[in-house]
């Protein structure tokens, strides 16, 4: 009995590791194999204070945490730039180094370690049987998973997912994309410290060997086993992984040394399976662990149909069509903002945003030079050019996305050069993206609820100590995105993933995520091209009804009948310059132009 309580204290401790790391693999993305090694800063802490000092077990552990938690922010520093492949090797040698270091100083035990570390007590109760760190782990794992699910499965972690997936278009949201990959490695490395502090104290030893890089690629294979952003798929694979050799043992009455090296070969053939047909994991993301009399779920097989919950607990199905389109036949016209001939309202209005010798060279090539650009008030203007003209980069210049070799952009009054892309977004000024840039792996209303500035359930410090607030923000935030949703016609497809959506519902779900962040000035890259002209028709009016509502529009447009049918004033560019401005009309009847952009 004592052996197979031994077993599941194991897996406590393990899947509180394996949950730590799901979080910053599965939901942030961020490839870091020195998770054991935050776990060994945690372990070595508390044996050297309880062993040196005779701190009681828990003080012990709560400095581990906490100097890990230093060491993954100094860590994550250096590693917000980098891609997976470069931040695994940094990581991989972050791990050989601390352990390194560990090693050197003779009050660890050198390159032995600690061995024989104090009986650990807890409230006065000394840890001597392996019963005894059955509910203090337990304790531990569940405080793992609280810290990890409320910060994962909130609008913390959807912005996480973002991050995981498109980092640019996150930016372009608002969103401080370097303090995110900061706290969520900080506080996933405080987790792992303590995770390492109760290993050592069960062990009652810390040793570079404990926690070495076999460890690192055991936690990794059980996230990848149970599935990633998954935090039960972490426990679920902790304990295969953990009992596997046991069963071997015992079930198949194998002796101790043929029964690991068999767990070894089943071990690595399961991975391989799982890698070939079920590269999501046991529990994929988005799972619960039972539903429907305990059937696990199947994963991604049912995209093309999903059930949704209506407002009284009904469940209806919601089909996927690509066909479908949204009918503005019996929608009310929008009152318009503004009356009288385009001439008249882009003269009478304001400028909003004002760009004024804006010039960037890259290399040789000229992208812009010399830009002087307004954006009034209610209005749209567009940018129209052949293809290399510069267009889509005045965009990048205007947001911040890249940054001028001279120039001014303001935006009512205040610079914006100079400034990151996620500021300007929320001063005010947002853009899309030519090629969409949705999270595929989130929902329609997930990708628009991300938009939704001022959410409680993004700062950690609201998130856990705001009470209800962060709960009562997300259900106003959610209820404020379903609005955007059937503003686009797009409300049947909340529940539907980005990914399984058709390129013309993904330009709609694209603009309500725009139209979600209430920023008054809105940058379109191309909004009508590369769809069907049914879906041309509807993402004209919605731009138009944008406009009607007082909002400021610059789109990006090859497409000339488009530009006629929205633009109050044109600006056209051609190598990087602007060689002609004014009513749309007016352009098209000039000789250069139709001498640059049609050839004739």
């Amino acid at each position: 009995m004592q052996i197979w309580l031994n077993y599941l204290v194991q897996v406590l401790i393990y899947s509180s590791f394996a949950v730590s790391l799901n979080m910053l693999l599965g939901y942030a993305g961020q490839v870091s194999v020195a998770h054991a090694a935050f776990g060994a800063i945690g372990g070595y802490t508390m044996g050297y204070t309880a062993t040196v000092h005779g701190w009681p077990f828990l003080a012990g552990a709560i400095l581990g945490a906490a100097l890990a938690l230093i060491a993954g922010v100094v860590v994550a520093l250096p590693a917000m730039r980098l891609t997976v492949e470069y931040l695994t090797l940094l990581t991989i040698a972050v791990a050989f180094v601390i352990l390194g270091v560990i090693s050197t100083f003779s009050e660890l035990g050198g390159t032995f370690g600690l061995i024989g570390i104090p009986k650990a007590s807890i409230f006065g109760i000394e840890m001597d049987r392996p019963g005894d760190w059955l509910i203090p782990c337990a304790v531990m794992l569940g405080l793992v998973m609280v810290v990890c699910h409320r910060m994962g499965e909130s609008a913390y972690g959807r912005v996480l997912k973002g991050i995981r997936e498109d980092v640019l278009s996150v930016q372009a949201m608002g969103k401080n994309v370097v303090v995110f990959k900061l706290t969520v490695f900080g506080l996933t490395s405080a987790l792992a410290g303590l995770s390492g502090a109760f290993y050592a104290g069960w062990l009652r030893l810390a040793t570079p060997g404990v926690y070495g890089f076999p460890f690192a690629l055991t936690i990794f294979a059980m996230v990848i086993l149970g599935g990633m952003a998954n935090i039960w798929g972490s426990i679920f694979g902790a304990t295969v992984v953990v009992l596997l050799e046991p069963l071997l043992r015992d079930t198949v009455r194998l002796d101790a040394s043929t029964a690991s090296i068999v767990q070894l070969i089943v071990y690595g053939s399961l991975l391989a399976a799982l890698m070939l047909l079920r590269p999501q994991g046991a529990i994929p993301e988005g799972s619960r662990l039972l539903r429907r009399l305990g059937i696990l779920v199947a994963g991604e097989g049912s995209l093309r149909k999903r059930l949704r919950t209506g407002p009284c607990g009904e469940r209806r199905e919601t089909p996927v069509n690509e066909d479908w389109a949204p009918d503005f036949a019996n929608r009310e016209p929008t009152e318009a903002r503004f009356a009288g001939p385009r001439r008249e309202r882009w003269d009478h209005a304001h400028a909003v945003l004002e760009a004024r010798g804006i010039t960037k060279h890259f290399g040789g090539v000229v992208a812009a030079e010399n830009l002087d650009i307004e954006l009034r008030a209610g209005t749209i203007t567009a940018l129209v050019g052949p293809n290399g003209a510069g267009k889509t980069t005045v965009f990048n210049l205007l947001t911040g996305f890249v940054p001028p070799d001279r120039g001014s952009v303001r935006l009512n009054g205040r610079e914006l050069v100079g400034l990151s892309p996620h500021r300007i977004a929320r001063m005010g000024l947002v853009r899309s993206f030519q090629d969409v840039r949705l999270i595929a792996r989130i929902t329609c209303l997930q990708n628009v609820m991300m938009a939704v500035q001022g959410q409680d359930g993004e700062s950690l410090l609201k998130l856990y100590l705001g009470g209800r607030g962060p709960s009562r923000c997300e259900a106003r935030t959610r209820e404020r995105a379903m609005q955007w949703l059937e503003f686009v016609g797009m409300a049947g497809f909340a529940d539907v993933p980005a990914g399984a959506l058709s390129y013309g519902q993904s330009k709609l779900v694209s603009l309500a995520r725009l139209l979600a962040t209430e920023a008054p000035v809105l940058l379109l890259d191309e909004p009508a091209s590369g769809i069907d002209t049914r879906w041309v028709e509807t993402t004209l009016q919605m731009v138009e009804a944008v406009r009607d509502q007082g909002r400021t529009v610059c789109i990006v447009e090859h497409n000339l009948q488009v530009v006629g049918r929205l633009a109050d004033h044109a600006y056209f560019m051609d190598l990087g310059r602007i060689v002609a401005q004014g009513a749309i009309d007016e352009l098209t009847a000039s000789a250069e132009l139709a001498r640059t952009y049609f050839g004739t």
